[in-house]
């Protein structure tokens, strides 16, 4: 279904689906430029404007409307989450502004989080300039390299569809129920 929106409507697509989502549709459009239905220049250059743009709007997001909105409406352990990924920043600035963008699922709070704290606009761009080169380098060559591959395992998955969608909804649920436990008074 992805493949068949990206081939469609190319680079839009591309550009949309990286500016939301991210890793699932890079790859896809790396592969998808290997068997020619996409431009693989346009794919790079398009994932990558999508990326920095993408990050460096949830950013200015945060800045402008990040700490109102985790004093108004933030949950105790929003709060607590923020403080944490602030003293991260403050600790581990260079590291957490290189490598948020690969902690898959972490991306958007990350970048929420940077913007309520006090780390400098001009170091984040240029710290997301080269994090978004590296990250859409990787993701693209990989669906370009690796896309033959990739088809392979997707094909063997999809013999076990039925299993492999229960085993990941137990494992979520299991993964749920024993974050509640631990943190159920930070929940209510």
């Amino acid at each position: 279904m992805l493949e068949v929106i990206l081939a469609q409507y190319g680079l839009f697509a591309v550009f949309a689906g990286t500016f939301l989502e991210g890793e699932i549709v890079v790859v896809a459009s790396g592969f998808l430029a290997r068997l020619d239905f996409l431009n693989l220049y346009g794919v790079l250059a398009t994932a990558f404007f999508a990326t920095f743009f993408g990050d460096l709007c949830l950013f200015y997001l945060g800045r402008k409307k990040g700490t109102a909105f985790l004093e108004k409406r933030g949950r105790k352990h929003w709060r607590k989450r923020a403080e944490k990924v602030h003293d991260l920043i403050h600790n581990h600035q260079n590291k957490i502004l290189f490598f948020y963008r690969f902690l898959y699922g972490l991306r958007i709070p990350t970048l929420f989080a940077m913007g309520t704290s006090e780390l400098s606009a001009k170091k984040f761009i240029w710290l997301n300039l080269l994090n978004s080169a590296v990250w859409t380098l990787l993701f693209v060559y990989g669906g370009y390299f690796f896309g033959d591959l990739f088809t392979l395992f997707l094909d063997n998955v999809r013999a076990y569809e039925k299993e492999v969608f229960i085993g990941i909804g137990v494992l979520a649920l299991v993964i749920w129920i024993s974050s509640w436990l631990k943190n159920r008074e930070e929940y209510n």
